[in-house]
Protein backbone atom coordinates (compact mmCIF):
# COMPACT_ATOMS: atom_id res chain seq x y z
CA UNK A 1 0.00 0.00 0.00
CA UNK A 2 1.30 3.32 -1.12
CA UNK A 3 2.31 5.45 1.79
CA UNK A 4 0.17 8.30 0.48
CA UNK A 5 -3.02 6.12 0.58
CA UNK A 6 -1.89 5.07 4.15
CA UNK A 7 -1.14 8.51 5.49
CA UNK A 8 -4.76 9.16 3.95
CA UNK A 9 -7.02 5.85 5.26
CA UNK A 10 -5.30 6.39 9.23
CA UNK A 11 -6.13 10.11 9.91
CA UNK A 12 -9.35 8.74 9.13
CA UNK A 13 -9.46 5.29 10.85
CA UNK A 14 -7.75 6.68 14.16
CA UNK A 15 -10.97 9.03 14.26
CA UNK A 16 -13.29 5.60 14.85
CA UNK A 17 -10.08 3.17 16.47
CA UNK A 18 -13.36 1.33 18.55
CA UNK A 19 -15.36 0.22 15.32
CA UNK A 20 -12.78 -0.14 13.46
CA UNK A 21 -10.94 -2.43 15.94
CA UNK A 22 -14.16 -4.23 16.69
CA UNK A 23 -14.37 -5.52 12.89
CA UNK A 24 -11.02 -6.31 12.67
CA UNK A 25 -11.76 -8.89 15.64
CA UNK A 26 -14.65 -10.19 13.40
CA UNK A 27 -12.13 -10.69 10.80
CA UNK A 28 -9.36 -12.61 13.08
CA UNK A 29 -12.13 -15.17 13.78
CA UNK A 30 -13.22 -15.23 10.51
CA UNK A 31 -9.38 -15.68 8.95
CA UNK A 32 -8.24 -18.23 11.77
CA UNK A 33 -11.92 -20.28 10.99
CA UNK A 34 -11.00 -20.33 7.07
CA UNK A 35 -7.22 -21.11 7.36
CA UNK A 36 -6.89 -23.01 10.40
CA UNK A 37 -10.20 -24.60 11.83
CA UNK A 38 -11.89 -25.64 8.71
CA UNK A 39 -8.42 -27.78 7.31
CA UNK A 40 -8.07 -29.22 10.53
CA UNK A 41 -12.08 -30.13 10.82
CA UNK A 42 -11.66 -31.65 7.19
CA UNK A 43 -8.68 -33.82 8.56
CA UNK A 44 -10.64 -35.23 12.02
CA UNK A 45 -13.97 -35.84 9.90
CA UNK A 46 -12.10 -37.64 7.14
CA UNK A 47 -9.39 -39.45 9.27
CA UNK A 48 -11.91 -40.43 11.86
CA UNK A 49 -14.80 -41.64 9.23
CA UNK A 50 -13.23 -42.97 6.69
CA UNK A 51 -9.38 -43.59 7.95
CA UNK A 52 -9.98 -45.02 11.52
CA UNK A 53 -11.64 -48.48 11.59
CA UNK A 54 -14.33 -48.33 14.10
CA UNK A 55 -17.85 -48.32 13.92
CA UNK A 56 -19.75 -45.51 14.55
CA UNK A 57 -23.14 -45.02 15.55
CA UNK A 58 -25.67 -43.03 12.93
CA UNK A 59 -25.67 -39.97 15.92
CA UNK A 60 -21.68 -40.07 15.64
CA UNK A 61 -21.28 -39.41 12.30
CA UNK A 62 -24.10 -37.21 12.06
CA UNK A 63 -22.53 -35.17 14.55
CA UNK A 64 -18.78 -35.21 13.21
CA UNK A 65 -20.26 -34.22 9.83
CA UNK A 66 -22.03 -31.19 11.16
CA UNK A 67 -19.26 -30.21 12.40
CA UNK A 68 -18.31 -28.89 8.29
CA UNK A 69 -21.12 -26.80 8.34
CA UNK A 70 -20.52 -25.34 11.30
CA UNK A 71 -17.14 -24.49 10.61
CA UNK A 72 -18.24 -22.64 7.59
CA UNK A 73 -21.47 -21.26 9.45
CA UNK A 74 -19.27 -19.45 11.91
CA UNK A 75 -16.69 -18.07 9.04
CA UNK A 76 -19.38 -16.94 6.77
CA UNK A 77 -20.88 -15.10 10.03
CA UNK A 78 -17.89 -13.48 11.43
CA UNK A 79 -16.62 -12.53 7.56
CA UNK A 80 -20.23 -10.96 7.40
CA UNK A 81 -19.85 -8.96 10.37
CA UNK A 82 -16.41 -8.05 9.39
CA UNK A 83 -17.80 -6.70 5.94
CA UNK A 84 -20.12 -4.62 7.21
CA UNK A 85 -18.45 -3.30 10.51
CA UNK A 86 -15.35 -2.03 7.81
CA UNK A 87 -17.88 -0.83 5.07
CA UNK A 88 -19.55 1.47 7.92
CA UNK A 89 -16.04 2.90 8.67
CA UNK A 90 -16.06 3.27 4.34
CA UNK A 91 -18.55 5.44 4.49
CA UNK A 92 -18.25 7.14 7.29
CA UNK A 93 -14.43 8.29 6.37
CA UNK A 94 -15.13 8.98 2.82
CA UNK A 95 -18.29 10.73 4.36
CA UNK A 96 -16.19 13.23 6.33
CA UNK A 97 -13.49 13.08 3.69
CA UNK A 98 -15.76 15.01 1.08
CA UNK A 99 -16.88 17.40 3.77
CA UNK A 100 -13.63 17.95 4.88
CA UNK A 101 -12.66 18.70 1.03
CA UNK A 102 -15.40 20.65 0.55
CA UNK A 103 -14.63 22.85 3.83
CA UNK A 104 -11.10 23.57 2.90
CA UNK A 105 -11.62 24.39 -0.47
CA UNK A 106 -13.45 27.42 1.36
CA UNK A 107 -10.53 28.46 3.18
CA UNK A 108 -8.00 28.32 0.27
CA UNK A 109 -6.96 31.71 -1.24
CA UNK A 110 -9.19 33.16 -4.26
CA UNK A 111 -5.31 32.67 -6.19
CA UNK A 112 -6.04 28.64 -5.82
CA UNK A 113 -8.68 29.32 -7.70
CA UNK A 114 -7.36 31.17 -10.36
CA UNK A 115 -4.26 28.43 -10.76
CA UNK A 116 -7.50 25.58 -10.92
CA UNK A 117 -10.48 25.20 -13.43
CA UNK A 118 -13.89 24.42 -11.92
CA UNK A 119 -14.36 21.40 -13.58
CA UNK A 120 -11.39 19.71 -11.80
CA UNK A 121 -12.41 20.96 -8.84
CA UNK A 122 -15.03 19.22 -9.12
CA UNK A 123 -13.88 16.02 -10.22
CA UNK A 124 -11.48 16.48 -6.52
CA UNK A 125 -14.50 16.59 -4.68
CA UNK A 126 -16.75 14.15 -6.14
CA UNK A 127 -15.39 11.34 -8.11
CA UNK A 128 -12.01 11.03 -7.01
CA UNK A 129 -13.46 10.43 -3.32
CA UNK A 130 -16.01 8.03 -5.02
CA UNK A 131 -13.36 6.06 -6.25
CA UNK A 132 -12.02 5.87 -3.29
CA UNK A 133 -14.63 5.29 -1.10
CA UNK A 134 -15.41 1.80 -4.25
CA UNK A 135 -11.84 0.78 -3.24
CA UNK A 136 -12.30 1.08 0.59
CA UNK A 137 -16.36 -0.61 0.59
CA UNK A 138 -14.78 -3.33 -1.92
CA UNK A 139 -11.48 -3.66 0.04
CA UNK A 140 -11.74 -2.47 3.37
CA UNK A 141 -12.19 -5.71 5.66
CA UNK A 142 -10.27 -7.70 2.60
CA UNK A 143 -7.06 -6.32 3.73
CA UNK A 144 -7.71 -7.41 7.23
CA UNK A 145 -9.22 -11.12 6.59
CA UNK A 146 -7.11 -12.35 3.45
CA UNK A 147 -3.71 -11.80 5.40
CA UNK A 148 -5.26 -13.22 8.61
CA UNK A 149 -6.47 -16.03 6.36
CA UNK A 150 -3.11 -16.62 5.20
CA UNK A 151 -1.21 -16.87 7.94
CA UNK A 152 -3.75 -19.14 9.65
CA UNK A 153 -3.68 -21.48 6.31
CA UNK A 154 0.62 -21.20 6.89
CA UNK A 155 -0.20 -22.43 10.55
CA UNK A 156 -2.45 -24.96 9.24
CA UNK A 157 0.44 -26.38 7.03
CA UNK A 158 3.40 -25.78 9.10
CA UNK A 159 1.25 -27.82 12.19
CA UNK A 160 -0.05 -30.82 9.71
CA UNK A 161 3.61 -31.04 8.41
CA UNK A 162 4.96 -31.39 11.72
CA UNK A 163 2.27 -33.76 12.97
CA UNK A 164 2.70 -36.25 9.83
CA UNK A 165 6.57 -35.40 9.55
CA UNK A 166 6.29 -34.18 5.88
CA UNK A 167 7.70 -30.70 5.28
CA UNK A 168 7.92 -30.86 1.16
CA UNK A 169 4.59 -29.59 0.78
CA UNK A 170 5.01 -26.67 3.42
CA UNK A 171 8.44 -26.41 1.42
CA UNK A 172 6.42 -25.89 -1.84
CA UNK A 173 3.73 -23.43 -0.67
CA UNK A 174 6.75 -21.30 0.75
CA UNK A 175 8.59 -20.93 -2.35
CA UNK A 176 5.51 -20.52 -4.59
CA UNK A 177 3.95 -17.29 -2.64
CA UNK A 178 6.95 -14.69 -3.66
CA UNK A 179 6.47 -16.72 -7.64
CA UNK A 180 2.79 -15.61 -6.97
CA UNK A 181 3.07 -11.98 -6.12
CA UNK A 182 5.46 -11.47 -9.12
CA UNK A 183 2.80 -10.37 -11.51
CA UNK A 184 2.09 -7.46 -8.96
CA UNK A 185 5.54 -6.32 -8.51
CA UNK A 186 6.50 -6.84 -12.58
CA UNK A 187 3.63 -4.67 -13.59
CA UNK A 188 3.20 -2.07 -10.44
CA UNK A 189 4.37 0.51 -11.96
CA UNK A 190 2.40 0.29 -15.35
CA UNK A 191 -1.22 -0.03 -13.51
CA UNK A 192 0.00 2.88 -10.97
CA UNK A 193 1.01 5.20 -13.99
CA UNK A 194 -2.60 4.72 -16.32
CA UNK A 195 -4.42 5.05 -13.38
CA UNK A 196 -2.65 8.14 -12.94
CA UNK A 197 -3.49 9.26 -16.45
CA UNK A 198 -7.23 7.69 -16.10
CA UNK A 199 -8.18 10.33 -13.15
CA UNK A 200 -6.23 13.22 -15.11
CA UNK A 201 -8.29 12.58 -18.74
CA UNK A 202 -11.47 12.11 -16.39
CA UNK A 203 -11.02 15.66 -15.00
CA UNK A 204 -10.51 16.86 -18.41
CA UNK A 205 -13.81 15.71 -19.41
CA UNK A 206 -15.42 16.87 -16.30
CA UNK A 207 -14.02 20.44 -16.95
CA UNK A 208 -15.21 20.66 -20.59
CA UNK A 209 -18.78 19.21 -19.28
CA UNK A 210 -18.66 22.10 -16.57
CA UNK A 211 -17.40 24.75 -18.96
CA UNK A 212 -20.11 23.95 -21.59
CA UNK A 213 -22.90 24.36 -18.87
CA UNK A 214 -21.25 27.72 -17.62
CA UNK A 215 -21.45 29.38 -20.93
CA UNK A 216 -24.43 27.72 -22.55
CA UNK A 217 -25.93 30.86 -23.58
CA UNK A 218 -22.18 32.07 -25.81
CA UNK A 219 -21.54 28.40 -27.14
CA UNK A 220 -25.56 28.82 -28.73
CA UNK A 221 -25.26 32.61 -29.95
CA UNK A 222 -22.30 31.81 -31.16
CA UNK A 223 -23.36 28.43 -32.61
CA UNK A 224 -20.38 26.34 -31.11
CA UNK A 225 -22.67 22.94 -30.14
CA UNK A 226 -20.90 21.45 -32.50
CA UNK A 227 -16.97 22.72 -31.33
CA UNK A 228 -18.15 22.09 -28.15
CA UNK A 229 -19.11 18.27 -28.76
CA UNK A 230 -15.96 17.61 -30.65
CA UNK A 231 -13.80 18.82 -27.72
CA UNK A 232 -16.04 16.63 -25.39
CA UNK A 233 -15.85 13.41 -27.81
CA UNK A 234 -11.60 13.35 -27.93
CA UNK A 235 -11.26 13.88 -24.26
CA UNK A 236 -13.50 11.23 -23.98
CA UNK A 237 -11.69 9.18 -26.34
CA UNK A 238 -8.04 10.21 -24.73
CA UNK A 239 -9.87 8.96 -21.05
CA UNK A 240 -10.94 5.65 -23.19
CA UNK A 241 -7.95 4.82 -23.99
CA UNK A 242 -6.25 4.90 -20.95
CA UNK A 243 -8.48 3.47 -19.11
CA UNK A 244 -8.39 0.98 -21.33
CA UNK A 245 -4.88 0.68 -20.99
CA UNK A 246 -4.76 0.68 -17.21
CA UNK A 247 -7.73 -2.18 -17.23
CA UNK A 248 -5.82 -4.07 -19.86
CA UNK A 249 -2.32 -4.12 -17.44
CA UNK A 250 -4.43 -4.81 -14.37
CA UNK A 251 -6.16 -7.67 -15.91
CA UNK A 252 -3.37 -9.14 -16.87
CA UNK A 253 -1.72 -10.07 -13.45
CA UNK A 254 -4.55 -11.97 -12.34
CA UNK A 255 -4.34 -14.88 -15.17
CA UNK A 256 -0.30 -14.84 -14.39
CA UNK A 257 -0.99 -15.54 -11.03
CA UNK A 258 -3.30 -18.14 -10.83
CA UNK A 259 -1.23 -19.74 -13.57
CA UNK A 260 1.48 -20.33 -11.14
CA UNK A 261 -1.02 -21.30 -8.37
CA UNK A 262 -2.23 -23.55 -10.79
CA UNK A 263 1.29 -25.28 -11.16
CA UNK A 264 1.74 -25.19 -7.40
CA UNK A 265 -1.24 -27.59 -7.48
CA UNK A 266 0.05 -30.01 -10.01
CA UNK A 267 3.42 -30.44 -8.28
CA UNK A 268 1.04 -31.05 -4.96
CA UNK A 269 -0.76 -33.57 -6.58
CA UNK A 270 2.41 -35.21 -7.86
CA UNK A 271 3.87 -35.64 -4.78
CA UNK A 272 0.90 -36.71 -2.62
CA UNK A 273 0.32 -39.24 -5.65
CA UNK A 274 4.43 -40.89 -5.02
CA UNK A 275 4.16 -40.04 -1.59
CA UNK A 276 0.57 -42.24 -0.56
CA UNK A 277 -0.22 -39.59 1.79
CA UNK A 278 -3.48 -40.35 3.74
CA UNK A 279 -6.40 -39.00 1.80
CA UNK A 280 -6.78 -37.24 5.60
CA UNK A 281 -4.14 -34.82 5.12
CA UNK A 282 -4.09 -34.75 1.48
CA UNK A 283 -7.85 -32.88 2.05
CA UNK A 284 -6.20 -30.72 5.20
CA UNK A 285 -3.38 -29.69 3.63
CA UNK A 286 -5.14 -29.52 0.33
CA UNK A 287 -8.15 -27.12 2.03
CA UNK A 288 -5.10 -24.92 3.62
CA UNK A 289 -2.77 -24.84 0.32
CA UNK A 290 -6.33 -23.32 -1.07
CA UNK A 291 -7.10 -20.85 2.04
CA UNK A 292 -3.36 -20.03 1.53
CA UNK A 293 -3.53 -18.73 -2.15
CA UNK A 294 -6.71 -17.79 -2.00
CA UNK A 295 -5.55 -14.53 -0.33
CA UNK A 296 -2.50 -14.37 -2.67
CA UNK A 297 -5.05 -14.31 -6.02
CA UNK A 298 -7.43 -11.90 -4.09
CA UNK A 299 -4.83 -9.35 -2.76
CA UNK A 300 -3.27 -9.29 -6.17
CA UNK A 301 -6.34 -7.74 -7.55
CA UNK A 302 -6.27 -5.24 -4.89
CA UNK A 303 -3.26 -4.28 -5.19
CA UNK A 304 -4.21 -3.73 -8.76
CA UNK A 305 -7.18 -2.28 -7.79
CA UNK A 306 -4.81 0.25 -5.26
CA UNK A 307 -2.49 1.40 -8.29
CA UNK A 308 -5.28 2.59 -10.19
CA UNK A 309 -6.74 4.71 -7.43
CA UNK A 310 -3.26 5.99 -6.65
CA UNK A 311 -4.09 9.06 -8.79
CA UNK A 312 -7.25 9.74 -6.98
CA UNK A 313 -5.47 9.40 -3.89
CA UNK A 314 -2.55 11.88 -4.71
CA UNK A 315 -5.33 15.06 -6.14
CA UNK A 316 -7.27 14.53 -2.80
CA UNK A 317 -4.23 15.13 -0.59
CA UNK A 318 -2.85 17.79 -2.73
CA UNK A 319 -6.39 20.02 -1.67
CA UNK A 320 -5.91 18.62 1.96
CA UNK A 321 -2.66 19.28 2.46
CA UNK A 322 -2.60 22.71 0.46
CA UNK A 323 -1.38 25.25 3.04
CA UNK A 324 -3.81 28.21 4.20
CA UNK A 325 -2.06 31.19 3.56
CA UNK A 326 -4.93 33.19 4.52
CA UNK A 327 -5.93 32.49 8.03
CA UNK A 328 -7.06 34.45 11.33
CA UNK A 329 -4.01 35.01 13.93
CA UNK A 330 -3.56 32.10 16.09
CA UNK A 331 -3.85 34.33 19.33
CA UNK A 332 -4.69 37.74 20.33
CA UNK A 333 -7.17 38.06 16.57
CA UNK A 334 -9.15 41.10 17.35
CA UNK A 335 -12.98 40.30 17.53
CA UNK A 336 -13.96 43.99 18.69
CA UNK A 337 -15.96 46.62 17.41
CA UNK A 338 -15.64 48.00 14.21
CA UNK A 339 -15.87 52.56 13.37
CA UNK A 340 -14.77 51.63 9.35
CA UNK A 341 -11.11 53.77 8.80
CA UNK A 342 -9.17 52.31 6.35
CA UNK A 343 -5.44 53.37 6.57
CA UNK A 344 -2.83 51.98 3.05
CA UNK A 345 0.43 52.36 4.34
CA UNK A 346 2.88 52.25 1.07
CA UNK A 347 0.43 48.93 0.08
CA UNK A 348 2.00 47.03 -2.92
CA UNK A 349 0.21 44.04 -4.41
CA UNK A 350 1.09 41.85 -7.32
CA UNK A 351 -0.39 38.56 -7.98
CA UNK A 352 1.17 35.29 -8.47
CA UNK A 353 2.57 34.61 -11.48
CA UNK A 354 1.65 38.64 -13.08
CA UNK A 355 4.68 40.26 -14.58
CA UNK A 356 4.32 43.67 -12.73
CA UNK A 357 2.29 44.62 -9.67
CA UNK A 358 -1.30 45.80 -9.96
CA UNK A 359 -0.56 48.23 -7.14
CA UNK A 360 1.46 50.12 -5.92
CA UNK A 361 2.90 52.38 -3.28
CA UNK A 362 -0.08 53.36 -2.27
CA UNK A 363 -1.02 55.79 0.88
CA UNK A 364 -4.21 56.79 1.42
CA UNK A 365 -6.70 56.95 4.34
CA UNK A 366 -10.30 56.39 4.63
CA UNK A 367 -12.24 57.79 7.56
CA UNK A 368 -15.22 55.99 8.91
CA UNK A 369 -19.01 57.15 7.84
CA UNK A 370 -17.31 58.94 4.45
CA UNK A 371 -18.34 57.71 0.94
CA UNK A 372 -14.95 57.45 -1.09
CA UNK A 373 -15.15 55.94 -5.03
CA UNK A 374 -12.26 54.96 -7.21
CA UNK A 375 -12.38 55.34 -10.85
CA UNK A 376 -9.66 54.94 -13.45
CA UNK A 377 -9.76 52.84 -16.86
CA UNK A 378 -9.65 49.26 -16.65
CA UNK A 379 -6.69 47.29 -15.32
CA UNK A 380 -5.80 50.47 -13.03
CA UNK A 381 -6.14 47.83 -10.07
CA UNK A 382 -9.48 49.26 -8.76
CA UNK A 383 -11.13 46.06 -7.86
CA UNK A 384 -7.48 44.65 -6.27
CA UNK A 385 -7.66 47.53 -4.18
CA UNK A 386 -11.66 46.49 -2.78
CA UNK A 387 -10.29 42.45 -2.77
CA UNK A 388 -7.50 43.81 -0.52
CA UNK A 389 -9.74 45.02 2.29
CA UNK A 390 -11.39 41.59 3.20
CA UNK A 391 -8.47 40.01 2.95
CA UNK A 392 -9.24 38.09 -0.34
CA UNK A 393 -5.81 38.32 -0.44
CA UNK A 394 -2.56 39.52 1.29
CA UNK A 395 -0.78 42.73 0.28
CA UNK A 396 2.35 41.96 -1.01
CA UNK A 397 4.28 44.94 0.97
CA UNK A 398 3.73 47.52 3.34
CA UNK A 399 -0.13 47.01 5.43
CA UNK A 400 -3.39 47.66 5.52
CA UNK A 401 -5.26 48.96 8.78
CA UNK A 402 -8.80 48.90 9.75
CA UNK A 403 -9.23 51.39 12.95
CA UNK A 404 -5.65 51.27 13.30
CA UNK A 405 -5.45 47.68 13.51
CA UNK A 406 -3.89 45.62 11.17
CA UNK A 407 -6.24 43.48 9.14
CA UNK A 408 -4.19 40.62 9.04
CA UNK A 409 -4.66 41.05 12.90
CA UNK A 410 -8.76 40.69 12.79
CA UNK A 411 -10.04 37.17 13.33
CA UNK A 412 -10.76 36.84 10.24
CA UNK A 413 -14.09 36.06 10.16
CA UNK A 414 -15.20 39.00 11.89
CA UNK A 415 -13.16 41.17 9.59
CA UNK A 416 -15.54 40.11 6.48
CA UNK A 417 -18.34 40.29 8.65
CA UNK A 418 -18.19 44.28 8.74
CA UNK A 419 -18.36 44.52 5.14
CA UNK A 420 -21.32 44.14 3.45
CA UNK A 421 -19.54 43.55 -0.46
CA UNK A 422 -21.96 44.09 -3.86
CA UNK A 423 -19.48 42.85 -6.52
CA UNK A 424 -19.76 43.43 -10.80
CA UNK A 425 -20.98 39.80 -11.25
CA UNK A 426 -23.81 39.22 -9.51
CA UNK A 427 -24.22 35.66 -7.99
CA UNK A 428 -27.39 34.54 -6.64
CA UNK A 429 -27.96 30.45 -5.12
CA UNK A 430 -30.87 28.35 -6.15
CA UNK A 431 -32.63 28.69 -3.04
CA UNK A 432 -35.74 31.44 -2.30
CA UNK A 433 -35.72 35.02 -2.28
CA UNK A 434 -35.73 35.35 1.39
CA UNK A 435 -32.76 33.12 1.86
CA UNK A 436 -30.71 34.73 -0.67
CA UNK A 437 -30.94 38.06 0.80
CA UNK A 438 -30.10 37.27 4.65
CA UNK A 439 -27.52 35.02 2.97
CA UNK A 440 -24.71 37.03 5.29
CA UNK A 441 -27.26 37.65 7.98
CA UNK A 442 -28.91 34.75 8.65
CA UNK A 443 -30.55 36.09 12.03
CA UNK A 444 -32.75 39.16 9.79
CA UNK A 445 -36.12 38.79 10.24
CA UNK A 446 -38.34 38.98 7.46
CA UNK A 447 -39.28 42.59 8.15
CA UNK A 448 -35.81 43.40 7.82
CA UNK A 449 -35.73 41.40 4.50
CA UNK A 450 -38.64 43.21 3.51
CA UNK A 451 -37.20 46.71 4.05
CA UNK A 452 -33.58 45.79 2.37
CA UNK A 453 -35.85 45.48 -0.69
CA UNK A 454 -37.42 48.17 -0.56
CA UNK A 455 -34.98 50.01 -0.02
CA UNK A 456 -33.00 48.57 -3.23
CA UNK A 457 -35.93 48.75 -5.24
CA UNK A 458 -36.31 45.04 -5.55
CA UNK A 459 -39.79 44.46 -3.25
CA UNK A 460 -41.91 44.85 -6.36
CA UNK A 461 -40.62 42.51 -8.72
CA UNK A 462 -39.75 40.06 -5.77
CA UNK A 463 -43.88 40.17 -5.10
CA UNK A 464 -44.82 39.48 -8.63
CA UNK A 465 -42.50 36.57 -9.37
CA UNK A 466 -44.06 34.25 -6.20
CA UNK A 467 -42.74 36.28 -3.64
CA UNK A 468 -40.26 35.94 -1.12
CA UNK A 469 -40.50 32.50 -0.39
CA UNK A 470 -40.46 31.70 -4.13
CA UNK A 471 -37.45 29.63 -5.78
CA UNK A 472 -34.85 31.89 -7.37
CA UNK A 473 -33.42 29.24 -9.41
CA UNK A 474 -29.71 28.86 -10.22
CA UNK A 475 -28.48 31.89 -10.26
CA UNK A 476 -31.11 33.99 -11.47
CA UNK A 477 -30.85 33.79 -14.24
CA UNK A 478 -34.56 34.49 -15.81
CA UNK A 479 -34.22 37.91 -14.13
CA UNK A 480 -32.50 40.60 -15.99
CA UNK A 481 -29.07 41.55 -15.31
CA UNK A 482 -30.19 44.95 -13.69
CA UNK A 483 -32.52 42.98 -11.49
CA UNK A 484 -30.13 40.67 -9.75
CA UNK A 485 -27.89 43.57 -9.22
CA UNK A 486 -30.58 45.04 -7.09
CA UNK A 487 -30.97 42.01 -5.22
CA UNK A 488 -27.22 41.92 -4.58
CA UNK A 489 -27.53 45.34 -3.36
CA UNK A 490 -30.57 44.17 -0.91
CA UNK A 491 -28.56 41.35 0.18
CA UNK A 492 -25.76 43.71 1.47
CA UNK A 493 -28.24 46.19 2.76
CA UNK A 494 -29.39 43.34 5.05
CA UNK A 495 -26.14 42.64 6.50
CA UNK A 496 -26.19 45.79 8.10
CA UNK A 497 -21.99 46.15 8.33
CA UNK A 498 -20.17 49.43 8.95
CA UNK A 499 -18.74 49.25 5.55
CA UNK A 500 -20.40 48.46 2.31
CA UNK A 501 -18.20 48.13 -1.01
CA UNK A 502 -19.75 48.36 -4.35
CA UNK A 503 -17.41 47.13 -7.64
CA UNK A 504 -19.78 48.09 -10.80
CA UNK A 505 -22.89 47.51 -8.50
CA UNK A 506 -24.52 49.71 -10.86
CA UNK A 507 -22.97 48.41 -13.95
CA UNK A 508 -26.32 46.13 -14.83
CA UNK A 509 -28.91 48.69 -14.66
CA UNK A 510 -31.27 51.50 -16.56
CA UNK A 511 -30.83 55.17 -16.16
CA UNK A 512 -34.02 54.74 -13.68
CA UNK A 513 -32.75 51.78 -11.43
CA UNK A 514 -29.31 53.65 -11.32
CA UNK A 515 -31.58 56.71 -9.72
CA UNK A 516 -32.95 54.42 -7.63
CA UNK A 517 -29.83 52.84 -6.03
CA UNK A 518 -27.98 56.46 -5.82
CA UNK A 519 -30.93 57.41 -3.51
CA UNK A 520 -30.10 54.67 -1.62
CA UNK A 521 -26.95 54.91 -1.20
CA UNK A 522 -27.88 58.71 0.15
CA UNK A 523 -30.15 57.51 2.35
CA UNK A 524 -27.60 55.32 4.02
CA UNK A 525 -24.40 58.08 3.89
CA UNK A 526 -23.07 58.88 6.78
CA UNK A 527 -23.71 55.90 8.37
CA UNK A 528 -21.50 53.22 6.88
CA UNK A 529 -17.95 53.97 5.50
CA UNK A 530 -18.89 53.67 1.50
CA UNK A 531 -16.34 52.65 -1.11
CA UNK A 532 -17.47 52.49 -4.56
CA UNK A 533 -16.23 51.82 -7.86
CA UNK A 534 -18.27 52.94 -11.09
CA UNK A 535 -17.36 53.51 -14.40
CA UNK A 536 -20.47 55.66 -14.51
CA UNK A 537 -19.09 59.28 -13.46
CA UNK A 538 -23.06 60.25 -12.11
CA UNK A 539 -22.92 57.08 -9.55
CA UNK A 540 -19.83 58.18 -7.71
CA UNK A 541 -19.34 62.37 -8.42
CA UNK A 542 -21.41 63.44 -5.10
CA UNK A 543 -18.42 60.72 -3.30
CA UNK A 544 -17.25 63.10 -0.41
CA UNK A 545 -13.86 61.76 -2.24
CA UNK A 546 -12.85 59.82 -4.91
CA UNK A 547 -9.57 58.51 -5.96
CA UNK A 548 -7.80 58.25 -9.27
CA UNK A 549 -6.20 54.83 -10.11
CA UNK A 550 -3.35 54.49 -13.19
CA UNK A 551 -1.39 51.35 -13.49
CA UNK A 552 -1.81 50.53 -9.98
CA UNK A 553 -0.70 53.49 -8.91
CA UNK A 554 -2.53 57.05 -6.54
CA UNK A 555 -2.35 59.19 -9.34
CA UNK A 556 -4.94 61.87 -7.88
CA UNK A 557 -7.93 62.64 -5.39
CA UNK A 558 -10.21 64.58 -4.44
CA UNK A 559 -13.97 65.56 -5.22
CA UNK A 560 -15.17 65.29 -8.33
CA UNK A 561 -15.00 69.38 -9.06
CA UNK A 562 -11.60 69.69 -7.90
CA UNK A 563 -10.16 66.47 -10.22
CA UNK A 564 -12.09 67.90 -12.86
CA UNK A 565 -9.74 71.22 -12.63
CA UNK A 566 -6.53 70.00 -11.40
CA UNK A 567 -6.01 66.13 -12.58
CA UNK A 568 -5.87 65.64 -16.90
CA UNK A 569 -6.04 61.96 -16.66
CA UNK A 570 -9.83 62.01 -14.26
CA UNK A 571 -11.10 64.86 -16.77
CA UNK A 572 -10.02 62.50 -19.83
CA UNK A 573 -11.78 59.63 -18.54
CA UNK A 574 -14.83 61.61 -17.95
CA UNK A 575 -14.73 63.13 -21.51
CA UNK A 576 -14.10 59.42 -22.68
CA UNK A 577 -17.30 58.35 -20.59
CA UNK A 578 -19.43 61.42 -21.72
CA UNK A 579 -18.88 60.78 -25.34
CA UNK A 580 -19.37 57.19 -25.23
CA UNK A 581 -22.96 57.79 -23.10
CA UNK A 582 -23.54 60.07 -26.18
CA UNK A 583 -22.77 57.30 -28.56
Amino acid sequence: MRASLRLLCWRYVSKRKRSFLTAFGFGIVYGLMSGLGLPLIFEKVFRGIFEERVAYGAATVVGVAALVPFGFAVRGLFGYLSTVGMNRCGLEILTELRADLFQKLQQLPLAYFEQTTTGDLLHRVVSDPKNLQDLILETASEFLKQPLQMAAAVGSLIWLSVKHGDFYLFLIFMLAIPVCFLPVRLLRARVRAYGRQTQRREAECTACVAENLQAAETVRLFNGEAAASEKLRTAMEAWMCEMRSAIQWQRLQQPMMETVSAAVIAVVFIYAYFRQIPFSVFSAMGMALYFAFDPVKKLTLLFGWMQRVTGSTERILEILNQPLEIVSPKKDAYVGTCKGTFVFKNVTFCYERAEKPSLTGINIEIPAKRFYALAGASGAGKSTFIKLLARLYDVSDGAITLDGIDVRNWDLAHLRQQIAFVSQSTLLFNDTFFNNLRFGAPNATREEVVDAAKRAYAHEFILASGGYDAPIGENGNRFSGGQRQRLAIARAFVKKAPILVLDEATSALDSESEAFIRKSIEAVRGTQTIIAIAHRISTIQRADCILVLDNGALIGMGTHTELMQANAHYRQFVEKQMIESAV
